[in-house]
Order: structure tokens, then sequence, then C-alpha cells
């Protein structure tokens, strides 16, 4: 199944110079989990949607190993030149371009240490991040661990006529026009990661409130491999 997503982004990336800096709440993550490590390369972190880089940049820039996956050629290609020209090549495995639903089939099982999704697998139905979520634990290493940062019910635009389950095509909010959006309740976040092969393991809840009263929310879900 297409992901019509992917060419909504593909014109972002095109028309706007989007994402430099990291998430933070991918900081503290990567941080908590890898900080003590020794040889810092030798942890392989993989980003689904990884756009152009801003959190990569950031992971390689602590001296881990990076691997992305993007839909849009764009952002890939102004990741990649960010990386080359702050002396950061050397930190990359692999970022490739497609539809992370089929290009996760390319990477072994058991390879990451970490995977990390920053409000990406919104794009995607509720049935098809199950697949993702599952195909995606597969690709950690034993004890592995998972981050994902996804919108939470109540976030401004995200109402209306539902196109798919609690999908909407948003006319307002910070995803107008950018297609397909899908928000979790605290019941889908606890079926959607807990899977065959993982077990969650935090699940905590942000909001950003504008000052035009409108509100952006999200939850932070942090999973291991079993």
């Amino acid at each position: 199944m297409k992901n019509d997503n992917l060419e909504v982004w593909e014109e972002v990336f095109q028309q706007n110079e989007w994402g430099k800096y990291p998430a933070l709440g991918v900081v503290k993550f990567i941080a908590r989990n890898f900080y003590k490590v020794e040889n810092r390369k030798t942890v392989k972190v993989l980003e689904l949607g990884s756009g152009t880089g801003a959190n990569l940049w950031y992971i390689a820039r602590e001296g881990f190993s990076v691997y992305g996956v993007d839909g849009s050629v764009t952002a890939v290609k102004n990741c990649l030149k960010r990386l080359d020209v702050e002396g950061l090549s050397e930190q990359v495995g692999e970022i490739r371009i497609g539809d992370y639903y089929d290009e996760l089939q390319h990477f072994p099982d058991n390879t990451f240490d970490a995977i990390i999704d920053v409000e990406s697998l919104y794009c995607n139905s509720y049935e098809r991040s199950k697949e993702i979520l599952e195909i995606a634990i597969a690709k950690l290493k034993d004890k592995g661990v998972l981050y994902s940062q996804t919108f939470a019910e109540g976030t401004w635009g995200l109402e209306g006529e539902e196109v798919g389950y609690h999908a909407v095509l948003p006319k307002s909010g910070p995803m107008k026009g950018l297609g397909y959006s899908r928000y979790s309740t605290h019941e889908d976040i606890e079926d959607l990661y807990t899977r065959a092969n993982s077990k969650i393991t935090s699940i905590e809840r942000n909001e950003l409130h504008t000052n035009g009263g409108n509100c952006i929310k999200e939850w932070i879900v942090e999973v291991i491999k079993k």
C-alpha cells in the first residue's frame, strides 16, 4: 500500500529549510541510555523518518553510528550533505530513501541498539503502524530500545471528520495541509507499542500551549525489546 504522505513531505522539504536541531526528548533518551558506553561508535541508532537529519546530526556528533530511512529524496540529500560538511560522514552507516514499511526489510534483524521516531509514525494508519513497529523492534538487538514521539488526542487540528481510525486531514494546526495525520489515545499507545517482542518501559505526556489558546499534545513512549 502506497503512503501518499511521502509525496507531501518531499514537497515540504523542497520548499522549506526544515529541522536543524534535535528534539529534547531524543537528547535525553540517548544520554540516559548510551552516554556511558566506552566506544560510542559501536552503538547503532536508526531513525524512522529521519528527514533532514536534525536528530542524526546530534547523535553522530556525540560519536554514535547513525542510520536512517526517509521517503524524501531532498531530505536525505540535505541530511547527507550536512553530515559531510560537518565532518561526520564516518559516523554514517546507511540512510535509505523510501517508505520504511518496505525499507526496514533491508536491515538484518538484531542490528540496532536503538530506534527513534519523532512524529513520523503518525503518518501511517493504526494497523500499518502496528506492522511497522513489529518489524522495527525485530531489527533491535536483545534489550535494544525504541523511542517514539507521537501526537495525542486533543492536539490542535486533529479534529473533524475522520478518514481512518483516529486519523484526519488537518485543516488547521501544525499539520495543516500535510496530509494524513493520526492521533493516539493512551489506550492506543498501550496497544500499538506492546508487541509480541516488546515491552513499554515509559509513557509520558507533553503539552505545548500557544498564545492563541491552542494546544499541541504528544506522547513520548519508550520500549525495550524482550
